[in-house]
């Protein structure tokens, strides 16, 4: 009798070393997603886009969001910025820079995209300080 009570209580034991263990390994792996959440992007030389309106994206107002030479943005993980929200399309819109001159084209989304309000219905330019408004989503463009 005391022997299987030796064995259970072994079995107790390895059992909470096990659920200990797998806390402390989701408390280094939350530890190390926090920790790359708040760091900043890297800067870039051709520009950012400033999140103005995140929507539900959870990216905080004021996040800059650095551009390439062509970004495309929308709700796919393989775009360059990508913009979780429902009102996004998952390639909604591509940002191209060309000759100095930034340019954006809606790619097909079901929202639109609107500069400064306005629909973008064929590749439009624009300018620094410009608001990119993609569905519930809103994004300044700064250098």
């Amino acid at each position: 009798m005391s022997f299987d009570l030796f064995v259970f209580g072994l079995n107790v034991a390895f059992v909470g070393l096990l659920y200990l263990f797998l806390f402390e390994v989701m408390r280094v792996v939350l530890r190390e997603l926090r920790q790359a959440a708040t760091q900043a992007p890297t800067e870039s030389p051709h520009g950012k886009l400033v999140m103005v309106q995140a929507g539900s994206t959870g990216i905080r107002p004021g996040t800059a969001l650095p551009l390439e030479p062509t970004t495309a943005l929308g709700r796919k993980l393989t775009n360059g910025v990508v913009l979780d929200d429902s009102t996004v399309s998952g390639e909604h819109a591509v940002l191209y820079l060309r000759d100095g001159q930034w340019y954006v084209r809606d790619a097909g989304s079901t929202n639109g995209t609107l500069v400064n309000g306005q629909d973008v219905v064929a590749p439009a330019a624009m300018q620094v300080g410009d608001v990119l408004t993609l569905g519930g989503v809103q994004l300044r463009l700064t250098r």
